[in-house]
């Protein structure tokens, strides 16, 4: 009977046929055996050499934070008297958020530098005993300890006009606190207080977001943190936005890993110039690494080895030849690995077929 066609899923019982027939034959089990007619692959056996772009892919999610935040938190204790801003109003670098009651402010610092205006004269008229007090001494009219004591008194009086001199800017700077200005353009997204209302000293008033650019804390796991490096690109996906993607950037990555957790934070920048996206947004991306352009990958299961070196067995007419291959980066999320040495368009055998050698006559299905 003549044999047109073997399949790949009939070989392994047809070669353990062919043993017991050697070893039943004796001297004859020294020569191969030879099939009557080609070994046939099914085209799920083979693939075709091909340039592809692949890279590694890492998974990562969180939500979207604004990268710049500003809260601001009163300086003095005083009454709010102007709020003119809430809860999503945009504002500019130095537009008005908060003004407070500014009388008693005003009355301190007029306080103050009436202190110091009496402590200057008080300074002139001990300036004036001590420089009477040295010339009496120096014509013996008036003793050392006199002018020791009109002299340490100067000094005093000096000490504590310095210090009235602290409290006037010290009341002069709290003045200034009764105006907050924004310090960025943003976005009010926290406002916990309420027009009128007396706040103590650093109390919370309002929080202020930059949203033209935002961060995702996310979590990658610790084997797989070796891959990610600062500056690499992350596609990501934003809930709400289906079909869109925005381009990122890994921008900082923390040395250790979240207790109790696996994982290590990384941060990834995101533009926000539209101002599409707003801060608690949950988002998924995928942070590729070891990105090729145009390199031919083969399953691993393709790659062979024996003691002349790591080989592919290809399709070469109507018989598999040997094609030795140098192996480059290998992607193991997708079982696949760079070969060299492979011509694109030629046909490799990529099954699990170990039983295969150099010079087998086959068939492929539709090739």
């Amino acid at each position: 009977m003549t044999t047109k066609g073997i399949s790949s899923f009939s070989r392994l019982a047809t070669v353990a046929v062919i043993g017991l027939v050697l070893v039943a034959g004796g001297a004859s089990a020294q020569q191969p055996a030879k099939l009557e007619g080609p070994l046939e692959l099914a085209p799920v056996d083979v693939s075709k050499a091909v340039r592809q772009d692949i890279a590694t892919e890492v998974r990562i999610a969180g939500s979207l934070t604004p990268i710049r935040r500003s809260t601001l938190t009163s300086r003095v204790s005083s009454t709010i008297v102007e709020l003119p801003v809430q809860i999503g109003d945009v504002v500019k670098a130095g537009d008005l958020l908060v003004r407070f009651d500014t009388e008693g402010l005003a009355s301190a610092v007029t306080a103050r530098k009436a202190e110091v205006d009496a402590l200057n004269a008080q300074v002139e008229l001990a300036e004036s005993v001590l420089e009477r007090n040295t010339a009496l001494g120096e014509r013996g009219a008036a003793s050392d300890a006199t002018r020791l004591e009109a002299r340490a008194n100067l000094l005093n009086l000096r000490a504590q006009l310095r210090s009235k001199q602290a409290e006037v800017a010290d009341s002069e700077r709290s003045l200034a606190y009764a105006e907050l200005r924004a310090e960025f353009d943003g976005v009010v997204s926290a406002r916990p207080v309420e027009q009128g209302q007396t706040v103590a000293l650093n109390t919370e008033l309002m929080t202020i977001v930059d949203l033209s650019r935002m961060e995702v804390d996310a979590g990658v796991p610790t084997s797989r943190i070796p891959l990610v490096q600062l500056e690499q690109p992350v596609e990501l996906s934003v809930e709400g936005f289906a079909g869109r993607t925005f381009a990122g950037k890994v921008m900082r990555i923390s040395p250790t890993a979240v207790a109790g957790s696996r994982a290590v934070r990384v941060f990834v920048a995101i533009d926000n110039n539209e101002g599409l996206l707003r801060g608690g947004m949950f988002t998924t991306g995928i942070l590729k690494v070891d990105d090729r352009k145009g390199v031919i990958a083969l399953p691993t299961a393709a790659i062979r080895h024996d003691g002349d070196g790591t080989f592919v067995l290809k399709v070469d007419g109507n018989a598999l030849r040997r094609q030795p291959v140098n192996l480059g980066t290998s992607w193991t999320d997708r079982n696949l690995v760079e070969v060299s040495g492979v011509t694109e368009g030629e046909t490799i055998v990529t099954a699990p077929l170990p039983d295969l050698v150099a010079g087998t006559a086959v068939s492929v299905e539709g090739l």
